[in-house]
């Protein structure tokens, strides 16, 4: 008779404490913030609309970690600003690129794509979405606070102009008719800095006011010196291109190679003295080269250039490109 033997094995639970190891991810708020330049004037762009935006955040090693694109449809602000949250790991360097106001989503996938990536204008005042504007910030960690405020800046630089005629002859009237910017550039670089690499990336007409956009040229803010007008164009950083120019007259190139890329203001002007007046639809044309500095041609982005053009005697003390008699008789 075979036997069976029967084991009766018993499974003991002894309860152990267990330790949750902390997550190494952290919730983050992304809020992008837009501040103002200066006040701006009824026929200006507002400089701190916000419409839409584009959000990237990449790794150290300049891969994609996420990528978000919320339309104008979608868009809430919150006191003026636009709130992103998501999830990052924490103590650990993300570089992060926003852009607002472009009115679509972006095409790259990569920072490096990111870095040669530029943005187009349809015409010069393409500012119904808002001025265009860009944030990029490197090798920044998540904190206790998970908070992360990043400041757009314009892709645009403002050029406020007035005129100064304290030193015309008093027999002389010069009237303000146009203001217009010369190889003004029709797309920037989002990561910056950017400049124009030829004449292919400049509008033929740049922007421009005319007509009643620019009476307040005409009207005096105090004394002898006029109200102000204001004119827009992307970032056209061109360096330092001369040497030792003491003078705005100096201010000019001896050759072509630069005159198509270099941004510059048009000034038009109806003239009349006891000699000589401009003729019927002509004008008067003064001309300058923008820049940092009498050798510089850098157009920055985010900036406010204040400039005042201060016509003299006759306001005919020179005849070539920045002073273009050609209207007179």
């Amino acid at each position: 008779m075979r036997k069976y033997l029967s084991f009766l094995f018993l499974l003991l639970i002894v309860p152990v404490a267990c330790t949750q190891e902390p997550s190494p991810y952290v919730p983050l708020r992304v809020i992008l913030t837009a501040s103002a330049l200066n006040p701006t004037r009824a026929g200006d762009p507002d400089d701190v609309k916000l419409t839409d935006y584009n959000l990237y955040i990449f790794n150290a090693f300049g891969e994609l970690e996420e990528r978000v694109y919320v339309p104008a449809r979608s868009l809430r602000l919150v006191s003026g600003r636009v709130e992103y949250r998501t999830t990052l790991l924490k103590d650990v360097p993300y570089t992060i690129l926003a852009a607002a106001n472009l009115g679509y989503e972006l095409p790259f996938r990569s920072l490096e794509e990111a870095r040669e990536f530029r943005y187009h204008l349809a015409y010069p005042d393409e500012f119904t979405q808002g001025i265009p504007m860009v944030a990029f910030v490197q090798e920044v960690t998540v904190g206790e606070d998970g908070v992360l405020e990043v400041p757009l800046e314009r892709l645009m630089a403002r050029v406020e102009l007035s005129i100064d005629r304290s030193k015309l002859h008093s027999d002389i009237r010069f009237k303000v008719t146009d203001v217009r910017v010369g190889a003004c550039p029709s797309s920037a670089r989002i990561i910056g800095p950017s400049r124009v690499s030829g004449k292919q990336e400049t509008f033929n007409i740049g922007y421009g006011k005319t007509g009643n956009q620019v009476s307040a040229l005409n009207q005096s803010a105090d004394g002898n010196l006029s109200r102000s007008v204001s004119v827009y164009l992307l970032e056209n950083c061109q360096g330092d291109l001369l040497d030792n120019v003491l003078t705005d007259s100096g201010k000019v190139f001896a050759d072509g190679r630069y005159e198509e890329i270099c941004s510059y203001i048009e000034l038009k002007a109806e003239y009349h003295s006891p000699q000589r007046n401009t003729r019927v639809g002509e004008s008067l044309i003064y001309r300058f080269y923008l820049g940092e500095n009498r050798n510089n041609f850098d157009v920055r982005r985010n900036s406010w250039y204040r400039i005042t053009v201060q016509p003299s005697g006759d306001g005919l003390s020179e005849e070539s490109w920045r002073v273009n008699q050609g209207g007179l008789d």
